[in-house]
């Protein structure tokens, strides 16, 4: 009986070492201007509190901020160096914030706040920081290649139809991808890209996203649709292409 009443509260102390860490999804901010991220959290044991800023196409975290304790926030190198470009405070054991101050497209990014009592920590969804670099929205144009046949299994001989949704040409990159059947999401088979990718050139965004199906499904009485959700920091809008098995394509834009 000792031994679970010990089980059961090594559970709940557990549990609660955990908690809930709240940044804003995303926020959208002009050149040379000023923003504050904010990170609240419901744990008052977790006294230590770090921002990590991870960089488009990469899975490295770069430590910008260590808080010890209430009402102390250390800049950490190389950000530290900067010259007053970054500014923390912990007014609260479970709240923080992080102004960044003179804008550059450089600082779009996503911003993590973590939290803990020792190890390890705790890392909340982050804050997406899209940093516009022009006076510019442009929304995405949006098709669906012709399917593709692969066979994927020659002994079983079991065929897929690959569908591959594009969105290009858009301007700043907050889009989303989901794949419907009906009233039905898929998730299972899809692969989308982790990030879209900026064309040089032309300083616009796209990405991709991959559908198998398998040649069965791929029937006339089977509507496959590629939805994109497009966020221009001031409005929400989506583009929905479909798809029948015999290879029409329409566009739907609202």
């Amino acid at each position: 009986m000792e031994l679970s009443w010990f089980i059961l509260t090594l559970l709940l102390t557990v549990y609660k070492s955990n908690g809930e860490i709240r940044q804003e999804p995303e926020i959208f901010a002009n050149r040379s201007s000023t923003v504050t991220l904010t990170c609240e959290h419901d744990n008052s044991d977790h006294y230590r509190l770090f921002w990590y800023k991870q960089a488009k196409g990469t899975v490295d975290l770069s430590l910008m901020v260590f808080s010890a304790s209430q009402n102390q926030a250390n800049i950490e190198e190389p950000f530290k160096s900067q010259n007053s470009k970054y500014a923390a405070t912990r007014p609260e054991i479970m709240m923080s914030t992080l102004q960044i101050n003179k804008l550059d497209t450089k600082d779009s990014a996503l911003y993590y706040c973590a939290t803990s009592t020792h190890y390890p920590a705790y890392f909340g969804n982050g804050t997406k920081l899209t940093v516009l670099g022009k006076n510019i929205q442009k929304y995405p144009d949006v098709t669906i290649t012709e399917p593709t046949l692969k066979i994927l299994n020659t002994t079983r001989c079991k065929e897929k139809v690959t569908l591959v949704c594009v969105a290009e040409n858009f301007y700043p990159d907050h889009v989303s991808i989901k794949w419907t059947l009906g009233d039905k999401e898929i998730t299972e088979d899809v692969a989308t890209d982790p990030y879209a990718t900026k064309d040089e050139n032309t300083k616009m965004f796209n990405i991709s996203s991959r559908l198998k199906v398998s040649k069965k499904e791929f029937t006339p009485k089977n509507t496959f649709r590629c939805t994109v959700t497009f966020n221009n920091s001031t409005h929400v809008s989506e583009k929905t292409v479909y798809i029948t098995g015999t290879g029409g394509i329409s566009l739907d834009i609202s």
